[in-house]
């Protein structure tokens, strides 16, 4: 049989026209390694819809994520002590406020110096956090992917 060309039948059918090659040259490297993990089925169902948005398969999907991917830096904050503090303030005021509901009276007074209390930590722990967040930034600039 003879070379086929562009109108040529092959079993009953033409061939499909052929894509037009990309003008990058691309440099495949054998991949020798597997990665064997587990995902739930909404996870996988997730990967496979963004994959094929993007009209990638699974594995190209998973790799164009890693090497597109970008390091962010956690600062290393002690979150649970903020949330301690101020739900202990939340646990002072929501006790007056049931009292408050049980008899119809109010310790005002009381009530008063714990908001004010709630507010005061409220500036404390942003100061704090604003504080901590931009000596982190500072570190972060030195650190690269």
């Amino acid at each position: 049989m003879g070379a086929h060309t562009a109108n040529t039948l092959v079993r009953g059918r033409f061939p499909r026209p052929l894509k037009p090659r990309k003008e990058r040259m691309v440099i495949i490297e054998k991949r020798t390694e597997r990665i064997k993990f587990w995902l739930t089925d909404k996870e996988l169902k997730q990967i496979d819809r963004k994959a094929k948005k993007l009209g990638m398969n699974r594995s190209e999907y998973i790799r164009h994520l890693i090497a597109n991917c970008k390091l962010v830096h956690t600062p290393d904050i002690d979150y649970e002590d903020y949330y301690n503090r101020l739900k202990s303030i939340s646990d002072k005021i929501n006790t007056h406020l049931i009292f408050l509901n049980q008899t119809g009276t109010l310790d005002e007074p009381q009530f008063h110096l714990l908001c004010e209390e709630a507010v005061e930590t409220a500036k404390q722990l942003s100061n704090e956090l604003t504080e901590k967040l931009d000596i982190e930034i500072e570190k972060s600039k030195g650190v690269k992917a």
